[in-house]
């Protein structure tokens, strides 16, 4: 039986919230911000990319991809980094590692150089993401600080998508995309200096002294080939050679990977006892899913403000500022939530109402308003995916020890992002059929079916997420903040 201490566990409301908090938690939520800002904030400046280093149309979509393949590639080792090296000093790499990549992505004179300046972004978000998570979840005391805390950071994830559209809007439209990613150098270094100043630094932990490096190399190739796989499957087919074949060296790689871990890891980079966790699991599998419908909503939504309603990128990122606002309050009802109703009831209901946001999208039509067909459904989207936020949080971080507080971050971050891609790929698929099928009718109405039934099909996953739900999850939380005793009982490092 570990105890308090080891497993990150103190009484329930130890400490009343303080000024340090505060500015601990900006810190970390800007990191965060930056992020994930930068996964969206070049998608409306690529046609300007595209002219001005020669981008050919096959290529572009890899100033997007290079950044999102690397990050999910990597996200388990970063986690775990943190986790044997130290977080802060590990999330101090990442933020120099960011700055370095911006300026070079920055000052690019080519594509090649583009896109390699993009991965090492990927990288450094890889080492970024994972620990302001973990940091916040070793730094708070379980309770209303930490369901606080949890509540901010979803709600600085979860704009930081929209923000990135809205200032990619207005960088494009003004000083140029270049400034897309300069103004990450100015950012990159504040951070650095108020986290030395403010964050305090971690012990790395005492008890793993070995690195599994096959773990490593076989974790970050699977599912890098993965996510490869799924981002260029839409546009090279799913049955071609190429496809199916990183598919099989993927699932070849990942199935080792957790033969490996499960039976030859002396010190396994994802410790197995984790997903023996209902409550990891579930968590993970959730995040998943809302994932793959979350990119759905910018990526279509997007689409047909720009090639149905005939918006400007700046246009399309201002739509935005609603959902960007209601985020930012839905998210903190989190905890409320979770107190009066329990991790099972607030999922549910969350799944239910993304899931009829995503129907009212599915109802757009060519000659629909921007009010009706996009700001309208993704406010009501935004409630659903903002309330889900901290009860996967609490449900994938609470009962995991300190010691992997930054692996089981990692595996929730990866749960996200490869869930997204996953999701956005399959479903961009099926629109792009729905879109052949309407062949004789005028482009724009093909268009919008192809949308239509995407977001129908998102609207379903929503609804199975619901299910998933009452399925994984218990009463926890309902009552009480953290309640020592159960996650003593229940942990799965007893």
């Amino acid at each position: 039986m570990m105890s308090n201490s080891e497993l990150g566990v103190q009484a329930p409301d130890s400490c009343v919230w303080t000024p340090k908090y505060t500015v601990i938690l900006s810190v970390l939520c800007a990191a965060q911000v930056l992020d994930g800002i930068d996964v969206t904030v070049v998608n409306v400046a690529l046609p300007s990319i595209e002219t001005e280093l020669g981008f050919t149309a096959a290529s572009l979509s890899w100033v997007v991809n290079a950044y999102m393949v690397v990050f999910g590639g990597f996200l388990l080792l970063g986690g775990r980094a943190g986790d044997l090296l130290g977080r802060r000093r590990v999330f101090l790499a990442g933020l120099a590692l960011f700055a370095v990549s911006s300026l070079g992505a920055g000052l690019a004179a080519s594509p090649a150089v583009l896109v390699a300046a993009r991965a090492v972004q990927g990288l450094a978000a890889a080492l970024i993401a994972p620990m302001t998570l973990a940091l916040i979840a070793v730094t708070f005391p379980p309770g209303t600080a930490r369901n606080r805390a949890f509540a901010i950071w979803g709600a600085a994830y979860g704009v930081s998508s929209a923000v990135g559209l809205l200032v990619g809007g207005v960088l494009a439209n003004g000083p140029g995309w270049r400034w897309i990613f300069l103004v990450n150098i100015p950012i990159g270094l504040l951070l650095l200096l108020a986290t030395v100043r403010y964050v305090p630094a971690d012990r790395p932990a005492r008890r793993h002294h070995r690195f599994d490096l096959v773990g490593a190399l076989t974790s970050t190739g699977g599912v890098s080939l993965l996510a490869y796989a799924v981002l260029q499957a839409p546009t090279g087919g799913w049955l071609t050679v190429t496809t199916l074949g990183l598919l099989i060296a993927a699932v070849v790689l990942l199935g080792y990977f957790a033969l490996h871990e499960w039976r030859f890891a002396a010190e396994p980079l994802l410790d197995t006892l984790l997903l023996r966790s209902r409550s990891v699991t579930g968590a993970n599998v959730v995040t998943a899913v809302r994932g793959g419908a979350m990119f759905a909503v910018f990526y279509f939504a997007t689409l047909y403000q720009q090639q149905v309603l005939h918006q400007s990128p700046l246009e399309t990122g201002l739509a935005y500022l609603p959902m960007t606002l209601v985020l930012i309050v839905a998210a903190g009802l989190g905890p409320v939530l979770v107190r009066a109703a329990g991790i099972r009831v607030v999922l549910t209901i969350g799944s239910l109402i993304a899931a009829g946001g995503l129907l009212w999208f599915a109802q757009m039509s060519t000659g629909g308003s921007l009010w009706a067909g996009v700001i309208g459904p993704s406010i009501v989207v935004s409630i659903g995916f903002a309330v889900m936020v901290v009860p996967t949080t609490i449900a994938a971080l609470t009962e995991v020890a300190k010691a992997h507080s930054g692996i089981a971050s990692a595996l929730l971050n990866v749960s996200l992002q490869l869930g997204g891609a996953l999701g956005l790929a399959v479903l961009s698929t099926a629109a792009t059929t729905r879109n052949l099928s309407q062949a004789g009718t005028h482009p724009d109405t093909a268009l919008v079916e192809g949308y239509a039934f995407a977001f129908a099909l998102a609207s379903a996953l929503m609804a199975v997420t619901a299910v998933l739900a009452m399925v994984f999850f218990r009463e926890q939380g309902r009552g009480q903040q953290v309640n020592v005793a159960e996650l003593q009982k229940e942990s799965i490092h007893d």
